[in-house]
This record gives C-alpha cells, structure tokens and sequence, in this order.
C-alpha cells in the first residue's frame, strides 16, 4: 500500500511541520511506502486532490492530510470537484488551531498514535461513513462541500477580520496566533449588525429581520471546540442550523455569546434551532460568509443546504 501526504506547513501558524516532522520519522522507521507534497499557497491543496482524483487513484494508493479544518476542507473539494459521484477514502491528521472535525470524531492521540490507527483500518479495509455538508448557492450558482460549518454574520465577520488582521502575523510569531481571534471577536462585536434572513426547513418558512449570528453545522463543535449544537448527529443524514437574533440591548448579545460558549443558549427566545434533511437559508443584504473557517466574501446568500455520505478512515 503507498500512502500520499498532503500537508500544509501554514497550519497553525507553522506547528504542523512538528506534527508531520513526527509522522515522517515513523514512517521511515518502519518502512512504510510513501510520497509528501507541502503546499505553499492557499488553494493548492485543492487542486493537487483534483489532479489526485484524475490520474493517481488506484485501490493500492491512501491519501492522508495533515492540516487544519481549512486544509481538509481543500481536499474535499478537490476530490469531489473531479467527480461528485466517486467517494475516495480520506484519512486525516488534525494539525491546525481549531481541529473541530477532529474533535467531532473522536480523532485523538500523538501524531505517531494517529498514523497507527490509519495504518489498522487500512489494513482491515474499514472505512467508515460519515456525513458530509453540501450546498448549492443559487447566487454564486456554485457547489461546494463542507465538513464543519457555515456561518453567516457574526462569527463570519470574527473570521474575516482575523484573517485580514495587521497584528495576525506578529501574535503568530510570538506564538499568540489564537489571541489574534479574541481581538478580531471583540471588533467584530462592533462592526456586525442585524440583517434579514430567511429560513425554509421541514416545509415551514421562518423570517427575522434580525439575524446576528447563523451557523449550518453537520456535528456539535464550532470555534475550536464550542458545543454550538450539542446534540448534532453526523451520521444521521441530517443537517443542522443555530441562528440567533440580535438582541435590543448589547449587554444582552455578550450574555447570549457567554451562554452559547457555555452549551446553555437553546433556552433563549432569540435562539432558533432547525433539523432537515435540506435547509435553505437566504439573506438579502451583503454579509460576511465562511465554510470550515475559509472565507466566502462579503455577498447576499441564497444556500440549499443538505449532507451526502463520505468514508473516512476513522
């Protein structure tokens, strides 16, 4: 069996060049048969899956990414974006800040431990499925796919901010890469205001002119590791929406914000949860957007939401 690594040297702030730095060692050490690629620039990840997908698939050939939640989202794309019929098994070494699909799925241990336990389900042939998020934008008329979330509004606007920051590159430097969010979070407190969104799910519709903050999540985590949806299933074929209405008074948006970190926002009015088989979310007005963390620009939304099965080995 030849294993093929798609690594991403950027992923937390540069410490997952420690994690594939073990995992190499290893697999020289015992004579596993394998070949590496490390990107160099965003969106490179995503076209080496393509041409992955198109010329080197073969059933003696594993491909395996070690990254951050924005590296494996890359590679999902880029796999699915040569043939959205064809599910090639993928195997993930978590190496970013936030981690989340790691978290949702139980995958845990050194870095050396993880590459074990690939290596045994490999070897039993033991993939195991999972749901996947997918949307289809009637605006962008794109397809993409997902594996944590989507968000539209506030936790976007907390993204795009980190991202474009000034500081972001030298908090990273001095190892302080995560507090690079906390200021960005604090600005965007300011920055984000409401905007109408509708939501169609289960054959009802729900509008608000007041959304703040709206997260379409296949598992519980989001952030690096807030239980935003707590009881999110992602084996159930289902996906699910959080979406929180802005509050008159902004004393009360930060005790929203300090309940949902503590997993106790379901009990508020301007809290609203939805479960479907598909979802469908539109805005109206130019909102921030993310998926996995990456960002989608400044745009109005119009999203069909739904998952699709895809094999893991976990």
């Amino acid at each position: 069996m030849h294993y093929t690594f798609f690594v991403n040297p950027a992923a937390r702030s540069g410490k997952s060049m420690v994690v594939w730095g073990e995992v190499e060692q290893f697999l020289k050490n015992t004579g596993v048969d394998f070949d590496s690629r490390l990107s160099t620039a965003p969106g490179e990840l995503r076209k080496w899956a393509y041409q992955y997908a198109k010329y080197e698939d073969a059933s003696d050939r594993q491909l395996v990414v070690v990254g951050g939640d924005g590296s494996l989202n890359e590679v999902i794309n880029g796999l699915l974006a040569f043939d959205t019929k064809r599910s090639i098994p993928l195997a993930y070494i978590p190496a970013g800040s936030g981690n989340d699909f790691a978290r949702a799925h139980g995958i845990t241990g050194t870095p050396v431990e993880m590459m074990q336990a690939i290596l045994t389900k490999v070897a039993a042939n033991e993939p195991k499925s999972i749901d996947i998020g997918e949307y289809m934008d009637a605006v962008k008329r794109e397809r993409r796919f997902f594996l944590n979330n989507v968000g539209i509004g506030f936790d976007a606007t907390t993204v795009e901010i980190a991202n474009n920051s000034r500081i972001k590159n030298i908090l990273n430097k001095l190892k302080l890469g995560k507090a690079t969010y906390g200021v960005a979070l604090i600005e965007a407190l300011s920055r984000q205001d409401r905007f109408p969104v509708e939501i169609i799910a289960n054959g009802r519709k729900f509008y608000t002119p007041r959304g703040y903050l709206l997260t379409v999540s296949n598992h519980p985590y989001f952030g690096g590791g807030v239980k935003i949806m707590p009881d999110a299933d992602p084996t159930d074929g289902k996906i699910d929406l959080i979406m929180i209405e802005r509050p008159q008074f902004f004393i009360k948006i930060l005790w929203l914000l300090g309940q949902l970190v503590r997993g106790r926002h379901y009990r508020y009015s301007e809290v609203h949860r939805f479960t479907a088989s598909s979802i469908r979310v539109r805005t109206s007005r130019l909102e921030f957007g993310h998926a996995d963390g990456e960002e989608l620009g400044s745009r109005a939304y119009d999203l069909m939401v739904t998952t699709r099965p895809y094999p893991f080995w976990l």
